[in-house]
């Protein structure tokens, strides 16, 4: 992190809510950052350390086994899977706003942003690009040392290691906040929406992007008892491997089936008959280095919980969210935006 007054006033001490000072800086690199140091709270006296150029609010408390083997799993995911399949098409700025449709990247202009489970980084790196004042990147794993890598050239971001379900070590004052596929992974993803809606501003907007329970039945009833007994526990070099080897048949069938008959018009009567068609037919524009990565993505977690429509509108509407957009995402997932309303300012 950077000794930036703005950015500095974004973070609170998650014990007391007030804010934090930097306390000792041991080690500064050559392009500014304070690579190793110390946060300290101004009213309870709370120290936490910075390590490797992140502020770390990492709970002291034993974290439930479930939670943290998900947080391995993805640590892993982002720290190591990244750099074997990086530049995917699923971290490119289109996908980045294909998931937090219907925002645009005039809606970041000038605005403090937080994104809420940040993984390596490359979603806060958009938001920077589309003109954000500052962005906070926020991820309970070891990713966050991939995203600060990331980011370090940018001026105005700052990449810090919490849990956001529970300890959010952040003030009220952000304008937006989006969260792209992190909520299904916790262990209450309503809880955890209503964790992260409470640090915005009046009139702050929030997206979202979780997976559905509408048309996941076959994932939910085959795939996921797979997923608990045995992938999820397997190491994770191991599971890389087992990845590689399952998206082999995924690419095929998505390029030479579900690609074909989704773009040739004479065929889309058979589209209606074809399993789990948009979704697949989404993947068959993808490359077979970026199915590896969902197929990992989608086998090595602990927690992953589905949402249904209803309930996901009703995370907004009954915390009062205004301008409400709730929309499916190829069949199998729904994204949603909604504005805090002003009176509601006691979320």
């Amino acid at each position: 992190m950077r000794d930036n007054p703005i950015l500095l006033n974004l973070l609170c001490c998650p014990t007391c809510r007030n804010k934090v000072k930097l306390y000792e800086t041991e080690n500064l690199s050559s392009d500014g950052h304070i690579i190793k140091g110390t946060l300290k709270c101004c009213n309870c006296g709370m120290v936490y350390p910075i390590q490797g150029g992140v502020p770390r609010f990492v709970p002291t408390k034993n974290v439930a086994a479930d939670i943290s083997a998900t947080v391995k799993g993805f640590g892993y995911e982002w720290k190591y899977v990244n750099k074997l399949i990086k530049d995917t098409h699923f971290i490119t700025e289109k996908s980045f706003l294909d998931l937090i449709y219907p925002i645009q990247p005039e809606y970041f202009k000038e605005k403090i942003v937080l994104d809420a489970g940040c993984g390596a980084g490359r979603f806060t790196y958009h938001a920077q690009q589309f003109g954000a004042k500052a962005i906070v990147g926020i991820d309970l794993s070891e990713a966050v040392d991939v995203a600060f890598q990331q980011t370090r050239h940018c001026q105005n971001v700052i990449i810090i290691q919490a849990d956001i379900s529970t300890f959010l070590p952040l003030q009220k004052c952000f304008d937006y906040i989006f969260s792209v596929g992190v909520l299904h992974h916790t262990p209450n993803p309503r809880g955890t929406f209503e964790a992260i809606v409470r640090l915005l501003k009046p009139e702050g907007g929030v997206s979202a992007w979780v997976y559905g329970r509408e048309n996941n039945d076959w994932v939910i009833n085959f795939l996921n008892p797979i997923r608990l007994k045995l992938t999820s526990r397997l190491p994770r070099g191991i599971l890389l491997a087992l990845s590689y080897f399952l998206a082999a048949p995924l690419w095929l069938i998505t390029k030479s089936i579900y690609g074909p008959i989704g773009k040739i018009d004479s065929l889309a009567w058979l589209r209606k008959y074809l399993f789990y068609f948009d979704y697949l037919f989404y993947l068959s524009g993808v490359e077979y280095r970026t199915q590896t990565f969902i197929v990992f993505d989608v086998l090595v977690p602990t927690i992953t919980k589905y949402t249904t429509y209803e309930d996901f509108k009703r995370w907004f509407s009954e915390n009062k969210f205004k301008n409400l957009s709730i929309t499916s995402r190829n069949g199998n997932s729904w994204r949603g935006f909604g504005i805090r309303s002003l009176l509601e300012d006691n979320l």
